[in-house]
């Protein structure tokens, strides 16, 4: 999930990688994270949208459509679920200064 975050990804595509059958898949996988495959799935594409967010200039719509997302506002409102804040004002509040961004 960490490399091919942006895709589609199925809970049987991911037990079949996994070799094993999705219902032990579903349980192994909510022992070791404490989340469902979507819900960690959607908090690892909120996340890559969170360092765009802080260190590009790209539009939201731009970053929503590379961590995964085909529909914007879906975007906007996982992102707001997860972060509390839309993507612009967490850009607002978080942007790292240009020159910072380059020192990192």
């Amino acid at each position: 999930m960490d490399t091919d975050y942006p895709e589609p990804l199925t809970v049987a595509d991911l037990a079949s990688h996994a070799g094993l059958s999705e219902r032990s898949f579903l349980r192994r996988f909510q022992r070791a994270t404490g989340l469902s495959p979507a819900s960690y799935l959607q908090r690892l594409r909120v996340e890559k949208a969170r360092g765009a967010l802080e260190r590009g200039t790209k539009a939201a719509a731009e970053i929503a459509w590379a961590v995964g997302y085909r529909d914007p506002s879906a975007f906007a409102r996982a992102f707001k679920t997860v972060t509390g804040l839309s993507p612009g004002a967490y850009r607002d509040r978080f942007r790292i200064p240009a020159s910072r961004a380059r020192q990192a």
